[in-house]
C-alpha cells in the first residue's frame, strides 16, 4: 500500500459565535471510489478471490445496518466507530411525537467517529506547508 496523502484547503470564515473572521481548513475529496474497484484493491491487497471479498464485504455491511438500526454503535478495528444519529422536532406529548414522527423527522444521519490510533497518524503526518494555488496544504504520511 502506497503513502497517504490527504490535501488541506483553507479559506477565511466568519465565526458566528465569536464575531470574528479565521482560517478554517477542510480535506479535499478528490473522488468516489467504485465499489469495485475497492473489492478489486483488497483482493489483491489479501491474495484472496474477488468474489471471496465481496460475499465478506456484504455480510460486513448486513451486520453493520442490523446492528446500527437497532441503536448500536459499530466499531471498526483501526478505523473508527458509526452510529446512528436522528434529530426530530420536539412536541408536547408522547402521542403527538409517535402520530406525527415522519412529519417532525428533521435529519438521519450515519456518524463516524475515527479511532485513536487513525486520528494520531494523521496528527503525526508531515505537513507541506507550500500551498498551492488554491490555499491548501499536503499532508503527508512520513517516510
Amino acid at each position: 500500500m502506497e503513502k497517504g496523502q490527504v490535501k488541506i484547503n483553507f479559506k477565511k470564515c466568519r465565526i458566528a459565535y465569536s464575531d470574528t473572521e479565521k482560517l478554517v481548513g477542510r480535506a479535499v475529496r478528490y473522488s468516489t471510489i467504485p465499489y469495485s474497484d475497492i473489492i478489486s484493491y483488497a483482493a489483491q491487497a489479501a491474495s484472496v478471490p474477488e468474489s471471496n471479498i465481496e460475499i465478506s464485504m456484504e455480510a460486513l455491511f448486513d451486520a453493520m445496518k442490523f446492528f446500527v438500526m437497532n441503536g448500536h454503535r459499530v466499531q471498526i478495528p483501526h478505523l473508527g466507530t458509526f452510529y446512528l444519529k436522528v434529530h426530530v422536532k420536539s412536541t408536547e406529548t408522547k402521542e403527538e411525537f409517535v402520530a406525527n414522527f415522519s412529519k417532525n423527522l428533521r435529519n438521519i444521519s450515519i456518524r463516524f467517529l475515527p479511532a485513536p490510533e487513525l486520528k494520531d497518524k494523521i496528527a503525526s503526518t508531515i505537513i507541506n506547508t507550500q500551498t498551492d494555488e488554491q490555499e491548501g496544504v499536503v499532508i503527508s504520511e512520513a517516510e
